[in-house]
């Protein structure tokens, strides 16, 4: 098993364990925790470490001095900054000083998963390549098969290096994320920041703040001046998911910085120049909301000067074996190394689905029948409901399950979003969240628990 050495700093006891109790269920990850940032420096002057999770805010030194010694010591050594809400400007400058990524809280087991999965897949392109079956292949992480990808991807090669605005569209678990950081890590913009948004996460003004920031007394609570997100990209790359999600005053704002490559902070009068690129992503129809007056016209015209559809799986079926082979190997390695495999059967239900939810959905499928299955073969009966009889919800195996076990295989993935949203809104407050989830504290103390859910209050 090729093991991983990851030091995990945080000066709050309670973050730091929450951070071993998930990560510890990966065999491959050899963790060592320190809650004091003075001894992980010397840590780090001592030992080779493949990735460093470091908090931002500490109170002797922070995640900055963290990562100037870490680069120091090795520049090829990963680091991930975790930051509490309001901080993400910090860990974005992070970012251009040599940072791999960074990890806004609330966030869940899975997405601390998804990150640290894309800092290895660099290091680990010879054992993704024995891991996938031998017709599939591999492009900047992304699996596939099917002639639809590789025309996609031929695509994102040709317009990478251009600055052209992009727009991605396709259902919700297609990868437009992945395209977008394909499109930032082939292009000359590379080593600039790669700032991803979700323009349906936040508040409008609070989300108007966060991305053009604000000038001191702008408004009430304002007691600083703030720099915007865009500024903290500047000379990399802007990625704004869902953006059929964004307000019309917001449309107004985002559409005068690409025609005038400017913007002005919220409360402010001076023009701050920018050299970004916009790539945005949505899974509704743009078309649609125009003509509803939803969306700007002149900004449509401005976001699809290049247009990128991702396919949805079903319509690709070759790519559901690769991936499915990828996930599985993945899982195997993380869990002991040992690998399994599937059989005809399985492979064959796995074809015959049409995943609604894409490949994020075939994904959690995967990883929940390599849980199920009792040997080393994963056979039809441990595939999750929905592949068994895909017209009818409440099939056979779902009601031989008990009531709760049932509710929960569906409702899991409508939690962890719903709450993560309100955590976000109310700036991690539980009392607050708890009342606009029309929830007592104790049952949101209770989802959080449940779902593995990383914040600070």
């Amino acid at each position: 098993m090729n093991h991983k050495q990851i030091l995990i700093i945080d000066d709050e006891p309670e973050m730091l364990n929450s951070l071993e109790k998930i990560l510890s269920h990966r065999p491959s990850y050899q963790l060592t925790l320190v809650n004091d940032p003075k001894q992980a420096i010397e840590r780090i002057r001592q030992t080779k470490y493949d990735l460093v999770l470091t908090d931002l805010k500490m109170k002797v030194h922070s995640g900055m001095d963290i990562l100037k010694t870490a680069l120091g010591k090795d520049s090829s050594t990963k680091v991930i900054i975790i930051t509490g809400y309001g901080t993400v400007e910090a860990s974005v400058e992070a970012m251009r000083q040599g940072a791999y990524d960074f990890l806004e809280k609330p966030f869940t087991a899975q997405k601390l998963f998804d990150r640290l999965d894309r800092a290895f897949a660099a290091d680990e392109n010879r054992e993704s390549s024995e891991m996938l079956s031998p017709s599939g292949q591999s492009f900047e992480g992304i699996i596939f098969k099917s002639k639809q990808m590789a025309e996609l991807l031929k695509l994102v090669q040709r317009i990478a290096q251009n600055n052209m605005s992009v727009l991605i569209t396709g259902e919700s678990g297609t990868g437009k994320e992945l395209i977008a950081r394909a499109i930032h890590n082939l292009s000359r913009r590379k080593m600039n920041p790669f700032v991803p948004v979700n323009c349906g996460a936040l508040p409008e003004n609070l989300f108007e703040s966060e991305i053009f920031g604000y000038e001191r007394g702008a408004f009430t609570g304002a007691l600083r001046t703030k720099p915007g997100l865009l500024e903290f990209t500047n000379h990399g790359t802007f990625f704004l998911d869902e953006i059929g999600d964004m307000g019309l005053n917001l449309q107004v704002k985002l559409l005068r910085m690409l025609e005038e490559k400017k913007i002005r902070r919220v409360g402010g009068n001076e023009e701050i120049e920018l050299d970004v690129r916009i790539i945005a992503a949505t899974n509704k129809s743009l078309e649609s909301l125009v003509e509803k007056n939803l969306f700007r016209e002149d900004l449509y015209y401005r976001l699809t000067t290049m247009k990128i559809e991702i396919p949805p799986l079903r319509e690709r079926p070759d790519d559901i074996l690769p991936l499915a082979e990828h996930f599985l190997q993945t899982i195997c390695l993380d869990n002991a190394g040992d690998r399994c495999h599937f059989s005809s059967t399985a492979e064959e239900q796995l074809t015959r689905y049409s995943w609604p939810g894409n490949v994020r959905e075939l994904q959690n499928a995967v990883n929940r029948a390599y849980f199920l299955r009792t040997s080393s073969k994963i056979e039809e009966s441990d595939l999750p409901l929905p592949l068994k009889k895909q017209k009818c919800l409440v099939n056979d195996r779902v009601l031989t399950l008990p009531y709760k076990k049932a509710r929960e295989m569906i409702l899991d993935d409508f939690e962890v979003e719903y709450l993560t949203h309100h955590l976000k809104s109310n700036k991690g407050n539980i009392s607050k969240t708890a009342e606009s989830c029309g929830l007592d504290r104790r049952s949101i103390h209770r989802l959080i628990k449940k779902h593995q859910i990383m914040f600070k209050e």
